[in-house]
């Protein structure tokens, strides 16, 4: 259903949402502090345009780190963004970089989350694959996820493996889910 109703959405509403976003995060002490973030390439129609995410943090100078996927570890590898020709399709549609290492995560100051569907807890249905759970267990930096109002749930079924993140940011506000649990109680 929420991968249907994001299809449907216009280009000019992504850029517009996007570039909404992209404002919000850039206003967050966790972006405003971080030197180093991890960041996904957004690669799914409907997805907030991580593309103008990138491009907006390398000219803020900020160090990109994008994820390989490494099918045999159910990992990710990382790779410091050095430009947009660097990138490839991967087998699984999603876009990467050629070449990529295995480190750990200890020097990631953010992590940008993508998600289908996201609950205003901050638990996430990705894609099916437990490859960003299995990462965010990696690092102690901030994680968050970027997605439009439409993805946004009062409450999703998780597994206890699934790994919640920090904040929410949409075209329209940021949910801080660390505190959710305290507002409404």
């Amino acid at each position: 259903m929420v991968v249907e109703r994001r299809r449907e959405m216009s280009v000019f509403d992504i850029r517009t949402k996007t570039k909404s976003i992209i404002e919000r995060l850039a206003a967050t002490d966790e972006f405003i502090y971080a030197n180093r973030i991890h960041c996904y390439v957004s690669s799914r129609q409907g997805e907030v345009d991580t593309r103008q995410l990138i491009n907006f943090m390398s000219g803020w100078g900020k160090s990109v780190i994008l994820p390989k996927l490494h099918k045999p570890s159910k990992s990710f590898h990382r790779f410091h963004f050095m430009g947009w020709d660097n990138l490839v399709k991967n087998s699984e549609g999603y876009w990467e970089p050629a070449i990529a290492l295995h480190e750990n995560m200890d020097d990631i100051d953010l992590v940008i989350v993508p998600s289908v569907a996201i609950s205003i807890h901050g638990m996430r249905v990705g894609y099916g694959g437990g490859y960003y759970d299995k990462l965010l267990k990696e690092t102690y930096a901030p994680k968050i996820v970027l997605a439009f109002e439409l993805q946004i749930f009062d409450y999703i079924e998780s597994d206890p493996r699934n790994v919640r993140v920090d904040k929410i940011i949409t075209e329209r506000r940021t949910i801080d889910t660390r505190t959710v649990g305290k507002k409404l109680g």
